[in-house]
Parts: structure tokens; sequence; C-alpha cells
């Protein structure tokens, strides 16, 4: 009788090489193929994690590691008490690596569950960013050295996705420097202070990317995703004309016109930031 064994690594990485071949599927016209390239790829990154976690002690992928009788039957971590783990244990797992984990669990949840709607170019978009960003994590800690476990018919996919992310991300980077530059043609260094232009990290994909923008209704767009929101990025106070983070301000309609304005917490005597005489 055929009898298959894999163990937790081995699991998780031909659930990779399953999802990458979802993924071309996908990529050929057969779009219903991205739900199954979905599964497998939430069902690597969980085992995945939890193989980082076995790292430090194989005990720690329990529920109750220190439990008299631990059988293999014993429920184990998910996949968040994996990803607090290893950020505790001081890894670097970027906001935006956290957001999309999140986004494919919940998407998994939902086609194993209920319904669920999928836009295309966002999963293509999300699924290159995780393989991007567990390749990093892997280089990082040369742990399992994840391109040498690619099945070859799957080599090409995986390294289009990876690369593919990396020029986006060039080409953002560039497009910063361009606005950059156009902003300070024309001014001498000694002027520089006059120019309004400075470059923010994005609150959707955590890039320095995010930079003044007159199209946009913020005024600032991130050059890489596209976000317009920006929390981090400085406004001017409508009183005072001094210059704060988005955050920090609070949007007034004084003369109730439709039109409000930033005030800063100076202005506005914040106990905070004013102490009364």
């Amino acid at each position: 009788m055929s009898r298959i064994e894999l163990d937790l690594l081995e699991n998780a990485l031909d659930s990779f090489n399953e999802a990458l071949r979802q993924y071309e599927r996908a990529e050929d016209g057969e779009y219903k193929a991205f739900k199954f390239c979905i599964q497998s790829l939430a069902h690597f990154f969980e085992l995945l994690l939890k193989f980082y976690v076995t790292q430090s002690h194989p005990l720690l992928i329990y529920k109750n590691p220190f439990a008299k009788n631990i059988e293999e039957s014993s429920q184990t971590i998910g996949l968040y008490e994996a990803v607090n783990f290893l950020k505790n244990e001081g890894a670097e797992l970027p906001p935006e690596f956290i957001s999309d984990l999140k986004w494919l669990k919940e998407l998994r949840n939902k086609i194993e569950h209920h319904k669920f709607k999928m836009n295309v170019s966002e999963a293509r978009e999300t699924i290159g960013r995780l393989i991007h960003a567990v390749v990093v994590f892997d280089n990082n800690y040369a742990t399992i050295d994840l391109a040498s476990h690619i099945d070859e018919e799957n080599a090409e996919v995986f390294y289009d996705l990876a690369r593919t992310y990396e020029e986006q991300l060039e080409a953002a980077l560039e497009k910063v420097k361009e606005a950059e530059n156009q902003a300070y043609e024309g001014y001498r260094q000694k002027e520089y202070m006059l120019v309004d232009f400075g470059v923010y990290p994005c609150d959707e994909c955590g890039h320095d990317t995010v930079v003044p923008n007159s199209d946009s209704s913020t005024g600032y767009q991130c050059t890489f995703c596209g976000a317009e929101e920006c929390s981090s990025a400085e406004y001017t106070c409508g009183m005072c004309g001094s210059r704060w983070p988005k955050d920090d301000l609070s949007l007034i309609d004084w003369a109730d016109t439709g039109n409000p304005e930033y005030y800063c917490p100076v202005c506005l005597r914040h106990p905070d930031y004013v102490k009364d005489d």
C-alpha cells in the first residue's frame, strides 16, 4: 500500500509549490485557480512560520508545550500566535507583511467556509509581496534557502513573482527621486527651506514612498501602491502656518463654509502642548 509522509517543512514546501502551479494556471486565464493558489499559499505560510518557531524548540508549536503527554494530534498554535512568537524573539516582520498575512488568512477562511470575492489585480500584487517578504525573511535568517526547494517547473513563476515586486519597488523609489528633483528645481541650496516637500512612510505598504501630489485628494500619494492617506504626512496649520504631521492636527470648519482647515494643537491650546500661565 502506498504511503505519503511529510514532515512540517516538507508539508509547507509542498503547499508552496502547489500554490505556484495554481498561480501559473490562473495567469494562463483560469482565474478560478487563484482560489486554490490562496488556499495553498495560506497553508504554506502557516506551516512555514510554525517551522521557524520549532527552531527555538520543537515543542513550542503546541498550544500547551508543558503538558505531560504531547502527541502528534495535540493542538498546535495558529498563524498569529506564530507571528507573535517570532516578533518576541526579535524577528523583523514588517507591518505590511503582517497586513498581507491577515488579508491572506481572511480570504482563505471565506473561501473555505462561505462565499468570497477576489480582486485579481490585488491578488497578484499581494501574492508577489508575500513571496518577496518570505524570501527576504529567509535570507536574513539563512534557515532553509527557499529557492532551492522550488520544483523546476515552478522556478520561472517563482522568480518572476519575487523579481516583479522588486522592480515595482525600484520604479516607485525612482518616482520619489523624480518628484524630489522637480520640487527643488530652480532653487538654490540656501533656499531649500522654502520648498514644501517631504517623503513619508506609507500606512498601507510601509515603504518610504509617499510624496506630495497635486492631483491627490489629500495632497499626497504613494508612488508604490497609490494610497493617498498618510498619517505622518505634514500639513500646514491654518492659523500659525507651522507644519505638523496629520495625526497631530485637527480638521475644523470654523466658519461653517464646507472648507475645513487643519489647526495645530498649539493654536488650539491643547494641554499637552500649552501650559496655562
